[in-house]
């Protein structure tokens, strides 16, 4: 498949860092960091394909070609090294990237993300969302997520702005990055390989990445950093910016060395 043409912020100067949006969320969600970070980092936030304003490939699209179109992106753009922050699916991407090529990125940020591979159940329940999305658009898969996405008390307005952000997804796109997903392999054996500068951030209220999915990720990884943000679900970066984005600033000031 060949690599799609990505929409993409790019902002500031400095050592880059690639923020990797989940699904069926947008380049948005990374609106806080990219306004905390610019002043001292060089920050790409592409829209993977399918989502937000990148192109739409229907049928299957791995999690390998979404990796793809973010080093075409990174290639064009001249970038080498770089640190790379990913959520939930975005950190499958990360995965992929640093499978793809371990010594090119500086730092790896894994957030409410998974090492683990699909079972027989997790399959079946992605390609039955799949065929929802498809044919009665994302309504369903939305309204169903956004009842799991929270802490107790997020910011009055982020719940809706999330829910909008998830209509706002292309159907066709996110049918065919959950059809990829399914097909995602076992990331433990190269993650255990890796000695890049790793963060493992995470809320205790994510019932996505639990506490259990968390501790295996965190097994695979060479020495991380582990932050486990109280009373926060499965987007850290929104429900706790401050609190996020001191600890992520810390650790990517100290791999820019």
């Amino acid at each position: 498949m060949t690599a799609a043409d990505l929409a993409y912020d790019d902002a500031g100067d400095g050592p880059v860092v690639v923020f990797l949006h989940g699904h069926p969320f947008n380049r948005t969600m990374w609106a806080p960091q990219l306004a905390a970070f610019r002043d001292r980092f060089r920050i790409i936030v592409p829209d993977l394909r399918g989502y937000g304003e990148s192109p739409v490939t229907t049928g299957t699209v791995t999690m390998a070609e979404l990796a793809a179109d973010v080093r075409q992106l990174l290639d064009r753009e001249g970038i080498g090294q770089a640190a790379l922050v990913g959520l939930s699916m975005g950190g499958l991407i990360l995965m992929e990237l640093a499978a793809a090529e371990p010594d090119r990125w500086r730092a790896l940020g894994f957030v409410a993300t998974t090492a683990r591979p699909t079972s027989p159940a997790e399959v079946a329940d992605r390609l039955a969302k799949a065929q929802v999305a498809e044919e009665q658009g994302m309504r369903p898969l939305a309204e169903e997520m956004a009842a799991r996405l929270f802490g107790p008390e997020p910011a009055e307005a982020l719940p809706r702005q999330i829910m909008d952000m998830m209509l706002a997804t292309n159907p066709h796109g996110a049918a065919a990055a959950l059809r990829g997903r399914a097909q995602r392999p076992d990331y433990r054996p190269m993650l255990a390989s890796l000695r890049t500068s790793a963060l493992v951030c995470v809320g205790d209220r994510d019932s996505y990445s639990t506490a259990e999915v968390t501790d295996e990720l965190v097994s695979c990884l060479h020495d991380p950093q582990v932050v486990v943000l109280p009373d926060v679900g499965h987007l850290p970066n929104l429900e706790r910016t401050a609190a996020f984005n001191e600890y992520l600033g810390a650790f990517l000031d100290k791999a820019a060395g």
